[in-house]
């Protein structure tokens, strides 16, 4: 498969809460980190999405907001991964920012260089990359 964006997270799914048009699709990746994904119900059942269907959650990469300095806040953001900034690119406007998540996985944040700064993002930082439910694309084999 290839597809345009590197943020590819390989999962099992745990449950599957069924709701009138949108369904909650809970995932398990490696490592014991989960994320949640919400998807039509016609999505689910087109992907045969259950409890122990390997699945593939992708995000592109300004669905992913970094945060630092996080312990005394809650965000509504179901899906808080915490890891390490690997690198960063930064441009004249743009900045992308590896991140290599607790689990070995690694995600692209793309953003504004402004706020990159502000943030204090920098090589070696522990940050949360947040990634709301919605943003999530799964697929499944056939």
């Amino acid at each position: 498969m290839k597809v345009t964006t590197g943020n590819v997270l390989q999962g099992v799914v745990k449950a599957v809460k069924t709701g009138a048009v949108n369904d909650e699709i809970d995932i398990e990746l490696k490592g014991g980190l989960n994320v949640a994904a919400i998807v039509t119900c016609r999505s689910t059942e087109k992907l045969g999405l259950r409890p122990g269907r390997e699945v593939l959650a992708m995000v592109k990469g300004v669905n992913v907001l970094l945060a630092r300095d996080t312990d005394e806040y809650v965000f509504s953001s179901r899906n808080m991964l915490p890891g390490r900034v690997k690198a960063v690119k930064k441009g004249e406007v743009m900045a992308s920012v590896a991140v290599e998540l607790d689990n070995g996985d690694r995600l692209t944040s793309v953003c504004t260089a402004d706020s990159i700064d502000e943030a204090g993002i920098v090589e070696g930082v522990r940050v949360q990359a947040a990634i709301k439910a919605p943003y999530l694309i799964l697929a499944a084999k056939k």
